[in-house]
Parts: structure tokens; sequence; C-alpha cells
């Protein structure tokens, strides 16, 4: 997969390249506060607190959690309205609460651009161990657990352009190989996808949006590994999401924001030895709140929380009960925004 030292080092190498331009980074710290780290449905929590194994180790549902990044953005070449610049950032989580959950994840992006709102982006993204929760290793026995987490590795390309005062669009496709680490690949995942957006700058007030995305998930280890990967984890995915900042007339405040994204998941299985995924479906919702303020011309911070809901549709209601559950997190970023000219 790909590697964090190597990302770093051609990130390092590209933004001392002898283009006469700054080298702009950003440094944000965040902490937070999640209350359900391990997505837990209300079931859930009844048996973990008679079966601490269901824990897998930790002592809390919930847990504080702090995160480091670092950002940057350099432009390699330059000529009338005409640009190459290059993104890069990289990440640190740790949730202390739960010692399984600590991870990073990191991109880069590489940007033409030929006008206002005029461009096309390549990016890519990774995402390095994401701890979920212990599960049943099936492949061993119907009891026996161990930690299940997984890899992300992102490509997408994202065309935008212009059309009309104030308004433009993105369209773009992506490829996401989501991985499990063992024992758990007869999950991994080649997700392709597509995705449209429309933006629309409101006079005087901000901005509004409203973004579509379609995609196809392939169970790419099913029937490949042991005896768990005989049942097709494969599914089709919808999602729109709709953000609104008001960037105007707010008083204190540099920003106000609201999103609202919804998810719909339906799996393709059809076997009826295989209940927790045949016939089943789940809306997933996410309930964003956000303010900014600028406390400097290069600091800034952000408090912001998130209400996530999933509900999952099936013929077992075990498998509803287990599948659907509540969260809710706060967090508070930090970021300063520095500039780095040898020249």
């Amino acid at each position: 997969m790909f590697c964090l030292k190597n990302k770093i080092f051609y990130f390092l190498i590209l933004s001392c390249l002898p283009a006469k331009t700054p080298f702009e980074y950003t440094i944000g710290i965040t902490s937070g506060y999640d209350n359900n780290v391990m997505r837990f449905s209300s079931e859930e929590f009844h048996e973990a607190a008679k079966d601490t194994k269901l824990m897998g180790g930790a002592a809390n549902f919930d847990s504080f959690v702090y995160r480091i990044g670092i950002s940057g953005k350099k432009s390699i070449w330059e000529s009338e309205k005409k640009e190459l610049f290059i993104n890069g950032m990289v990440n640190w989580a740790d949730y202390h609460h739960n010692a399984e959950r600590k991870y990073w994840s990191g991109g880069l992006d590489a940007t033409y651009r030929w006008g206002s709102y005029k461009n096309i982006k390549y990016s890519l993204r990774h995402l390095d161990k994401f701890y979920l929760r212990h599960y049943v290793d099936r492949d061993v026995s119907t009891t026996s657990l161990a930690p299940c987490a997984f890899t992300d590795r992102n490509n997408y390309v994202t065309l935008t352009q212009k059309f009309g005062w104030g308004q433009w669009v993105n369209f773009g496709a992506g490829y996401l190989q989501r991985y499990y680490d063992i024992p758990f690949t007869e999950f991994d995942l080649d997700i392709v996808y597509t995705r449209g957006k429309i933006n629309k700058r409101v006079k005087k007030v901000g901005t509004v949006a409203f973004q579509f995305e379609r995609g196809h998930a392939t169970n790419v280890t099913f029937e490949k590994t042991a005896k768990a990967s005989g049942f097709d984890r494969s599914y089709e995915t919808m999602e729109w999401y709709l953000p609104i900042k008001v960037q105007k007339r707010i008083p204190f405040l540099n920003e106000i924001g609201v999103s609202t994204r919804v998810e719909t998941r339906v799996y393709e299985a059809e076997d009826p030895y295989d209940p927790l995924h045949s016939g089943r479906n789940h809306v997933d919702s996410k309930y964003d709140l956000w303010i900014k303020k600028n406390l400097t011309e290069s600091m800034k911070v952000t408090l912001s929380g998130r209400y996530r809901t999933r509900v999952t549709e099936s013929a077992y209601d075990w498998v509803t009960d287990l599948k659907s559950f509540n969260q809710l997190q706060f967090w508070c970023k930090v970021e300063w925004d520095l500039v780095y000219d040898r020249y």
C-alpha cells in the first residue's frame, strides 16, 4: 500500500522545485469527543455490558479524540491565467480511550487550472488501518473475536467548469480499494463511483451546493479465501450531500455552516444462508453544524458537531437491531496558515 515516509518525501521534493513561488502550508490541531466509537447498536450496548470481550479491550464506549494535521500547497508552473499546482496533506488521529483506534491518513492533489472555476484535478487519498471493532472470526469459530480494520486507497479525477455568474459544477469519477486486514479479507471491496456537484454563490449570503454520487462495490474476495468468503458482500450505493455556508453579515463569526449527507446502500446478496446481508439495505444519515472564526490573518478556529444515524432494513429483526446505530461527535479545530518563501 501507500507508504507514509515515501509520500512525505515526494511532497517535500516537489515543494522544493525551482518554481519561484512560495510554499504555503497549514498546521491543524483538533480535539474532539465521540460517544459511540465502535458504532454499537442499542442491542449491542446491552450485550457488551454483560460480555466485555465485545469491547476488544476498550474500557469505554466513548472516547476523547486528538488529531494533528499538516497540509501544503506549491505552484509548479504559471502563465497568465493558467497554473499547475500540487497539494499534499498528512493527518494523525489518536482515540484516547480506545487503544486500537490510532491511524493516519493523507493524500496528494495535482491541479491544472486555466481560469476562474475552470480546472481538472487528480486526487489520491489513503486511510491506513482504520479500526472498526472486534468481530467474530468465522473462519475459526462462531465465538472467537479478532480486531477488524481496513485500509483505503482512493483515486479520483474531478473536472470543474463555471457557468453563469457565481455558479460552477464539478464532475468526477473514482476508484476506491477498501481492503481489510487478516483475518477479515473476505470483505475486500473494489468500489467504482461517479460524482456530480452543483455550486451556487448567493449574493451577500454565502454558498449552497448539491452533490450526488452513485457507485458499485464489488466483493473481490468472494469465494476466494477461507470459508467465510462464501457470502457475497457486493452492494450498490447512492449518496446525496447538501452543504450550506453563510459567510456574509454574521456578527463576530466568519462562517456558519450546516450540511446533510445521506447514503443508501443495497446489498446484492440473495443467499438465504447469509441473513446478515441477504435482502438488506440501510440509510446512513449525517447532519453537521459548524461555526468558524478567524482569530488573526493566519489563525482560525472551527467548532463543529455531527449527529449520525444508520437505519437498517432486513427481513430479520435481529439484523435490523444489530446494524442500526446512532452516533454523536463534537470537534474543536485550530489552524495556522503559514508561508515559506525562499526567494
